[in-house]
Parts: C-alpha cells; sequence; structure tokens
C-alpha cells in the first residue's frame, strides 16, 4: 500500500502535465478535421514532421537524466555527479563559462587557472557519463516514436490516400492518448527504480518494479476499451467524413490491442532507464519495430492487400516483440547487482549517501 501511494504521488502531476500537452495536439487536429479530409490528411504529415524532428529528440535526451537524477537523489545527493538541477545548469553554464574564460586564462593567477581547467575536465566527465545515457534513452524513445510516423508516411502510398492519411492522423491521436497512461508509468517508475537503487535498496526497487507492472496491466485494460468500445463516437470526434470514420474505426480494435502489449512494455522500458540500461532498450525498440514490425506491416499492407489494417497488424507484432524482449529482460532483474552499479554511479567517493548505500547493498 506504501508503493501504491508513492506511485499515485509521482502519477497524478505527470498524468496532468501529460494529458495538457496532449490536449495542444488534439485541439489542433480538430481543428483540421473540421476543414475536411484533405486538410486532416495534410496535417497528418505535419504533426509527423514535428515529432520525428523535435518532440522525440526533446523527450529522449530529457529521459536520460532520469537514472542519473533519480540515483543521485536517492543516494543523498552526493557522488560525483550532480543532482538535476546541477545537470541543467552545468550544461547550460559550461558553455557560457568556456567561451567567456577563453581569453582570460593567461591573466589569472598559475594555481586558479589551473583549477578552473581542472573543472572543465570534470565538466567533461560529467557530459561523459551523461551523454551514455541520454544518446541511448533518446534513440530509444525516438526509433517507437519514428516507426508511427513511417506508418503514416507509408499509409499515403495506399488506395485513397487522403482518407488513409487522415484516418491515420485519428489513430496517431488515439495512440498519443493512450500513451500518457504508458508514459506516465514509465516516468514514474524509473523515478521509483532510480531513487531506491540509488538508495542502496534494492528490494524495494523490485517492489517498485511489480507495482508499476500491475498498474500497467490495469491501464492496457482501460486502452483497449477505450479503442474498442468507445471508438465509434472518438472518431466522430474528428471528421464527419463517412469513410474516413468506417477506415479508422476499423482499425482501432487492433489498436486497443496493441495497448496491452505497449502499456507494459513501456513502462518495462521506464525500469531499464531506472536501472541505468537505457542500450538494452534501444536495442530492444530497434530489433522489434524494425525488424519485426516494419517487414510484417510492408508484406501485411501491400504484399497481402490488407492496407491500412495491414500496417497496424505489422504494430501490433512489434508491439508483442517487444513486450516480450522488455519482459524477459526485466524480470532477469539481478536488484542487488543494479544497487552496486548504482553506487558506482554516483556515490563512489561520497562519505555520505555512497558508503550508506554500500552498507545498505
Amino acid at each position: 500500500m506504501e508503493e501504491l501511494k508513492l506511485m499515485r504521488s509521482l502519477c497524478l502531476p505527470i498524468s496532468a502535465l501529460n494529458l495538457l500537452h496532449y490536449v495542444k495536439s488534439m485541439v489542433t487536429v480538430l481543428c483540421m478535421g473540421l476543414l475536411g479530409r484533405d486538410e486532416l490528411a495534410g496535417g497528418a504529415l505535419a504533426v509527423g514532421l514535428t515529432n520525428v524532428t523535435g518532440y522525440s529528440v526533446l523527450s529522449g535526451l530529457a529521459l536520460g537524466l532520469e537514472p542519473v537524477a533519480g540515483q543521485a537523489f536517492g543516494g543523498g545527493g552526493g557522488g560525483s555527479l550532480p543532482t538535476p538541477p546541477g545537470f541543467n545548469l552545468a550544461t547550460l553554464a559550461f558553455l557560457w563559462i568556456s567561451l567567456t574564460w577563453a581569453g582570460t586564462a593567461q591573466k589569472e593567477p598559475d594555481e586558479p587557472t589551473g583549477s578552473a581547467e581542472w573543472a572543465d575536465m570534470a565538466h567533461f566527465s560529467e557530459w561523459a557519463q551523461l551523454l551514455r545515457l541520454s544518446l541511448p534513452s533518446c534513440l530509444s524513445v525516438c526509433l517507437e516514436w519514428w516507426w508511427y510516423e513511417l506508418m503514416t508516411i507509408t499509409a499515403g502510398y495506399l488506395r485513397d490516400p487522403a482518407a488513409t492519411l487522415a484516418a491515420a492522423a485519428i489513430v496517431i491521436q488515439t495512440t498519443s492518448l493512450l500513451y500518457t497512461i504508458s508514459v506516465t508509468l514509465s516516468s514514474a517508475v524509473s523515478a521509483r527504480v532510480a531513487y531506491e537503487l540509488g538508495a542502496g535498496r534494492p528490494r524495494s526497487a523490485h517492489v517498485s518494479f511489480v507495482v508499476a507492472m500491475g498498474l500497467a496491466m490495469v491501464g492496457s485494460c482501460v486502452g483497449l476499451a477505450w479503442a474498442t468500445l468507445g471508438r465509434r463516437p472518438w472518431v466522430h470526434v474528428f471528421t464527419d467524413d463517412p469513410t474516413v470514420q468506417s477506415l479508422a474505426a476499423s482499425v482501432l480494435p487492433v489498436v486497443g490491442l496493441c495497448e496491452l502489449a505497449n502499456c507494459p512494455q513501456t513502462t518495462g522500458c521506464g525500469v531499464l532507464r531506472g536501472s541505468a540500461r537505457p542500450v538494452v532498450g534501444a536495442a530492444i525498440n530497434l530489433c522489434s519495430f524494425y525488424l519485426v514490425g516494419a517487414p510484417v506491416a510492408l508484406v501485411l499492407a501491400f504484399g497481402l492487400d490488407m492496407g491500412f489494417l495491414g500496417l497496424c497488424l505489422g504494430l501490433l507484432s512489434a508491439q508483442v516483440v517487444c513486450l516480450l524482449c522488455v519482459g524477459f529482460a526485466t524480470f532477469q532483474t539481478d536488484w542487488e547487482a543494479e544497487a552496486l552499479k548504482a553506487f558506482h554511479l554516483v556515490g563512489s567517493g561520497d562519505d555520505k549517501g555512497g558508503l550508506a548505500q554500500k552498507e545498505n547493498v
């Protein structure tokens, strides 16, 4: 019960933030849908471009802060790496300070100049730590988001591309809404796992993982119900075109099945991030979506002439494979070893937080 309360305290503000962010996109798509089918189809491509070139990259880089920030906070804020505000200030201030001081170093006494240069080297070391986690996290998010945009672009090559692209816009909005549940649980469990590992409490981290996966199963059932039972009134919100309505409503049950796998696997990716294993998540997304999902989608959509339904079935195959791989990676986790790894990541050399972690582990 205590863990449920902690998860609730994290999930409520995160979900509110995600829903507010979703509403901005939804209002835009609603307005385009009122203008007509062609406008909705064009809007699908425009929104996809912003996701590919902007939101996915920024979101992925931000998620890379979670393991180090959470583990550092769990360890009492000590260690060789700064706490989250320190990371943000260091990344912004370091470039400005380096450029400002570049021409004035020779005017300073020898000892302070040497100290400044050593501080710069320390920041480079911290950047290396951050980049080793941020870049795989960014790649993991981008690989999944880009697959949806690839599906949208591919839909333009099917029969009646305007209607198919318009239906794809509705599907993307549906998955984005359901994704707010998944990403909320993912962020919450990432923070909880990182904090407990940083504090040297591997058993508590395991409890957080189990509770989050249980909540993910509930969330996936909610997503399935929304995409199946409520699909027709939901589609009518976006467009009055009967062709688009029929096409979107026919594939939303498949999207609901995708959510049965998507919510647990996204939550599991949060566990991988929280335990500083984003490379595993990136590798799983690459194999699942591009080595399995993309070929299946293309064969079904074009080879078997299943059209837009084939693309959605390809997404389902990718989500199922991703769930199996993430489930294997997370359920096989050695939590004691991950706690020790967290100690070495953020607790080494710290007499307050780091040694306490080592004793607890």
